[in-house]
């Protein structure tokens, strides 16, 4: 049996594999890494139920990612572990992003482990960012939280702004917004005084954006999405041949 899932899992991902625990509903991460990982980096999703974009919500997500994750030792051995959700993975306060980490890998006993947040943090240390500009999908309460996780890391938010759903606390409706719609919501947000601008949510149709808003206005664009797919390439230490695509991110 043993012989048998070697040959069965090595069939796929030259590269490796990455097991990703999405919210059900968001596998926007998933068509995104399919679309621009090496295609050599095989991709095995965890779903799991995400009912409301509170702090509650959050907290009730990202509780059960690492039970998630453990599946994967007998049935799919990855490489990485891979947690989708940027605040999901910053809800539990200070550093939450890192015991993220070292429990997911314990769980899925991978060879490394990614959050959102990490992967992000990684990106905007690359790009130098020191002021943040940040538009969201998330209500109030949620970018607050946000904001002081990013400050504790170092870095200054000189503004936070959310797109308005019809209502912000469901997060099926976040997919549901349009590129266009967050393209110009950006571009009306963004402060002058920012040196990055990031867009904020794995739920986001987004990753076509940063190309597009750096002719614009000039500085790094970072979002949650494009952060995941740099972050894996990184790991696996090869990017897809359409990653260039993707912003100045790729360049670091």
């Amino acid at each position: 049996p043993a012989r048998r899932l070697k040959e069965r899992t090595d069939m796929y991902g030259k590269l490796g594999r990455v097991g990703v625990a999405t919210p059900f509903g968001g596998e926007i991460i998933i068509s995104d890494m399919y679309r621009y990982l090496h295609p050599d980096i095989q991709v095995a999703e965890v779903p799991i139920l995400f009912k409301k974009l509170t702090k509650e919500g959050l907290e009730d997500l990202s509780g059960k990612v690492v039970e998630g994750m453990s599946n994967f030792p007998l049935s799919l051995p990855i490489d990485l572990a891979y947690f989708s959700c940027t605040t999901g993975s910053q809800i539990g306060g200070a550093g939450f992003d890192k015991k993220m980490c070292e429990a997911m890998k314990s769980a899925a006993q991978s060879r490394g482990a990614l959050t959102t947040t990490t992967a992000l943090l990684q990106a905007l240390r690359a790009v130098g960012s020191k002021k943040l500009s940040i538009v969201t999908p998330y209500p109030d309460e949620i970018n607050d939280m946000e904001k002081a996780y990013l400050e504790h890391e170092g870095f200054e938010v000189v503004s936070i702004n959310g797109i308005k759903t019809e209502n912000p606390t469901n997060p099926m409706l976040i997919t549901k917004i349009p590129e266009e719609r967050t393209f110009d919501f950006a571009l009306r947000h963004v402060s002058g005084q920012a040196d990055t601008l990031l867009i904020s949510c794995c739920g986001l149709h987004s990753l076509s954006l940063p190309a597009a808003l750096e002719k614009k206005i000039g500085i790094p664009v970072l979002t949650s999405n494009q952060c995941a797919v740099w972050a894996v390439g990184k790991f696996f230490g090869a990017h897809g041949p359409k990653a260039q695509e993707l912003g100045s991110l790729f360049d670091k």
